[in-house]
Parts: C-alpha cells; sequence; structure tokens
C-alpha cells in the first residue's frame, strides 16, 4: 500500500509540471517565434525519482507579414545565432532592429551574428534613406552593396539542447553547424508566430486536471485506508 501511495504521489507532480508546461505554452500564444513544450516527464530511478526528459516542439508557425525590413523569419531547419553573455545562442525569433551604433539586435539588444560576426552597418544607412535588402540565404544588402550574410545555424540533437529565456536556445559546448542555403530561406518583413494551438492545449489541461484529481483522489483513499489499519491493529 505505502508503494501504491509513493506511485500515486509521484503521478501527482508529474501533473502538476506538466500543467505548468501546458499553461506556459498557452501564456505564449501571441509570442514571436515561441516553440511549444510537449507535456511530457519521464522518471528513471537513481535511488529517488526525479524528471530527466523535456521536449520541445519545433514545427514551424505561421508567419505574419509586417513589412519591416529588419523583422526576419525562417522556413526550414536554420536558426538565427544570437551573441549572449553565454556565448552563441539559437533562436527563430526574428524580431530585430538597429541598435544606435549600428549592431543589427534582438529586442533585448543582443547581437544577431553574421558571416563576419557582429553584423554592423552604421555608415552605411545612419542618416540616409537606404534600401536594405536580406536575401533568401540571408545576405544583406544596402543599395545593392552587401554589408554580410546573416549566420543561419542547424539545429543540433534536441537532447543537447538548453532552453533559455527570450525563445533561446544553447549547446554547453558551444559547437554549432552552419547551415546550408538549401536548409532555410529566409523571409524579409514577416515574422514566425508561436506554433502554440490554443485548442490542443485546453484539451490537454482538462485531461491532465482530471488525472491530477483521479491521483488526489487515490492518495486520499489510501491514507484513510491505512488509517483504518493502525486502528484495527490497535484492538
Amino acid at each position: 500500500m505505502i508503494k501504491g501511495l509513493e506511485n500515486a504521489s509521484r503521478s501527482m507532480l508529474e501533473k502538476m509540471r506538466n500543467l505548468q508546461i501546458v499553461a506556459n505554452n498557452l501564456a505564449n500564444i501571441n509570442t514571436t517565434g515561441y516553440k511549444r513544450e510537449i507535456p511530457f516527464t519521464e522518471y528513471v530511478r537513481r535511488g529517488e525519482n526525479q524528471p530527466t526528459l523535456q521536449l520541445t516542439d519545433f514545427t514551424e508557425g505561421s508567419l505574419i507579414e509586417t513589412d519591416n525590413p529588419f523583422d526576419l523569419a525562417i522556413t526550414g531547419k536554420g536558426f538565427f545565432a544570437i551573441k549572449t553573455n553565454r556565448g552563441v545562442e539559437l533562436t527563430k525569433n526574428g524580431k530585430f532592429k538597429v541598435s544606435e551604433d549600428g549592431y543589427l539586435v534582438t529586442d533585448d539588444n543582443e547581437k544577431v551574428l553574421g558571416r563576419s560576426g557582429e553584423i554592423n552597418f552604421y555608415e552605411n544607412i545612419t542618416g540616409k534613406n537606404k534600401d536594405v535588402k536580406i536575401t533568401a540565404n540571408g545576405e544583406i544588402k544596402v543599395d545593392g552593396n552587401i554589408v554580410d550574410q546573416l549566420m543561419i545555424v542547424k539545429m543540433p540533437a534536441q537532447k543537447n539542447l538548453v532552453r533559455t529565456e527570450n525563445q533561446k536556445y544553447y549547446l554547453p559546448d558551444n559547437n554549432y553547424t552552419p547551415a546550408e542555403n538549401k536548409d532555410f530561406s529566409i523571409k524579409q518583413g514577416f515574422l514566425e508566430e508561436s506554433n502554440t494551438n490554443p485548442v490542443i492545449e485546453m484539451q490537454a489541461m482538462i485531461q491532465l486536471e482530471k488525472d491530477y484529481e483521479a491521483a488526489q483522489k487515490m492518495v486520499a483513499s489510501m491514507d484513510n485506508l491505512m488509517s483504518k489499519s493502525r486502528e484495527i491493529g490497535k484492538v
């Protein structure tokens, strides 16, 4: 009976974690480039049970047109490369802008990387009405002149990716492989929306709540039986 109580309590903890994942997915329905987490937790015995697997759904979200030349979306297998304080990180969130000192940066002012390093074209566009074009293979052109080319990276094995804030991911060893042109296409003036489906997430939340309640009732029932067995033992 104690074993059954342990299993039921572990089930409750798993359902609580999965409910948090689903709630986070729902909270990010309108977040650019967000990739939903799959509510799946695997437990392995290592003296104690602990969650060891968390998956991300990397299917593409819908593209929305913005007409902003620095809004970019990737179709295919590529990721944008961003310089952060942890090193190089990957993202599908292509909502970029030009900083005051001419760098192409994310919304939180982290620098976007090109083939030549940090992308800076201050002298090319500042104070002038210049035509900025970004081609399907990531070449950045100002009035027809190539400034740089976006560094687009292939997604490594998912099990090694670490998910961080603001829709970014990284490898602890920072060992990335550049994507080939055939693997992706850049869409200028577009953003990729979240791939979260609210109907699917709500269905998952309802089922998880039912499963949690069932496990909770089982714990209460077993606890009641154990209390009665102790009373019988005293007679």
